[in-house]
């Protein structure tokens, strides 16, 4: 019992999922995208970085810069101030020129000091705190030099002036050592990128290479065997018309005899003195016909399938056709009522003809016992109905009723039926320019057939279907 159970599980009871090297492929090339576009989002934000960080350095650098020109300006004001004081010299032109110094010094300190606050570098207030008192001490001396007040302005100086110059250089100095290691670590990080990049590229394009050129090849060999199999299917198919296109011919002559003599046979005065010999040859005329019917199907939908079926268009009276096509069918026993008004469409008249008897045959063999054609004139088209009074069609199968080969359960929706003639029917329709639909009024079948009157359209003399 085991052995038995294992092999079933291998036949087909496997619950494994087998691996689709499409989706395989799919995954692995997604995974390689998402990575590279990682790879290029990393160099991209670690540029970034770096090009921020190196513009806040430099902004650290040159505000102390600034800072230590701001100092050393107001520190030689001061002192030149304090000799004229002691010596009475006259200092006054340097003074104004290291007054202005400083004072464009303090400019560039400023506007260092904004710049790093707008680049989100600056961890806390201290930087600017320190500026404000460094700048407010600056303006101070300044003022007391331009005033004269020597005394005051050196006061200032030794007071403030020097610590306030350290605590912001200290902060500043602590500000560019965190810049410059940001700065370090971004580029360290970026060179490691790389390397993994680099890295990527040399083992990642060789291995897509390999495996989108394996699959190239594994489609193209798909490729080739299922143009093998289209090919050979396409033989078969048209060994298949040819034979069903031969056979079709093959039997359409006997046929033609066995109907002909049959309805000489039914003319003969001494056979129609036999009521049994009457009832034997309308039987064979009956099936004779149905045969004949099968074999016109047969071969009209070979002729389909190939393309060379032919439409040969003409002005045809419907209210003298009806007769002609249903005269025969009388002939084999048939019972139908014609009540057809008088109209000429523009159509092929064998065609015409085939798809009225298919339709006649489908309500003799699966209809009722009253079946009636009906024809008006509606605007530019010329409605036929074939009618009887029937149970219709199954439901089920009422939206692929002019398919080919429907089936109900194991049997055709038709039975005694190739089921291709209602097929033929819409195709004929169709290719003669019309419509054919299905219904039931009032518990009764109507398939009715539109056709378009004669001159209700440019129609070509021949057409292909």
């Amino acid at each position: 019992m085991r052995p038995m159970r294992s092999r079933q599980r291998g036949e087909g009871g496997s619950s494994r999922p087998r691996w689709d090297r499409n989706l395989g492929l799919t995954i692995f090339t997604g995974i390689a995208t998402l990575v590279v576009l990682g790879l290029v989002f990393s160099v991209a934000y670690g540029s970034q970085q770096i090009t921020g960080s190196a513009a806040a350095l430099h902004d650290a650098d040159e505000g102390l810069r600034a800072a230590t020109i701001v100092r050393a300006q107001l520190a030689l004001g001061v002192h030149m101030a304090s000799v004229d004081r002691e010596f009475g010299t006259n200092s006054g032109p340097a003074q104004e020129t290291s007054t202005f110094e400083a004072s464009l010094a303090m400019s560039d300190l400023t506007t260092a000091v904004e710049q790093l606050v707008a680049s989100g570098k600056v961890p806390d207030q201290r930087l600017v705190d320190a500026t404000n008192r460094l700048a407010a001490t600056g303006n101070e001396i300044v003022e007391y030099i331009v005033a004269g007040d020597s005394q005051q302005a050196q006061l200032v100086s030794e007071t403030r002036l020097d610590s306030e110059f350290q605590e912001l250089t200290s902060v500043l100095v602590d500000l560019r050592d965190t810049l410059s290691d940001q700065v370090s670590s971004s580029d360290a990080l970026l060179g490691r990128i790389g390397n993994f990049a680099r890295f990527l590229v040399a083992f990642l394009i060789p291995t897509a290479v390999i495996i989108v050129y394996r699959e190239l090849m594994k489609r193209q060999q798909r490729q080739a065997d299922l143009e093998a199999r289209l090919n050979a299917e396409r033989q078969l198919n048209a060994a298949r018309e040819e034979f069903v296109a031969n056979a079709s011919h093959e039997l359409r002559t006997p046929l033609t005899s066995i109907i002909g003599l049959s309805m000489l046979l039914a003319e003969n005065d001494v056979v129609q003195a036999e009521p049994a010999a009457t009832e034997l040859l309308s039987i064979i005329i009956s099936e004779s016909d149905d045969l004949a019917r099968m074999v016109e199907d047969l071969l009209t939908t070979a002729r389909l399938d190939a393309g060379a079926l032919h439409f040969v268009f003409e002005d045809v009276d419907v209210e003298t056709e009806m007769p002609e096509t249903i005269d025969p069918l009388v002939r084999s026993g048939s019972s139908i009522g014609i009540s057809v008004e008088p109209g000429v469409v523009r159509t092929d008249r064998l065609r015409f003809r085939q798809l009225l008897r298919n339709l006649l045959s489908n309500a003799k063999k699966y209809g009722g016992d009253n079946i009636r054609v009906e024809g008006r004139v509606e605007g530019r088209t010329y409605v036929c109905a074939v009618i009887d009074d029937g149970p219709g069609v199954p439901t089920e199968i009422e939206d692929r009723l002019f398919e080919r080969f429907i089936h109900q359960g194991h049997q055709t929706a038709t039975k005694d039926s190739v089921g291709l003639g209602l097929s033929i029917v819409h195709a004929l329709t169709q290719g003669m320019g019309g419509s054919i639909s299905y219904d039931r009024i009032d518990g009764e079948t109507h398939f009715t057939i539109r056709v378009p009157l004669a001159g209700a359209a440019d129609l070509p003399t021949q057409r292909v279907a």
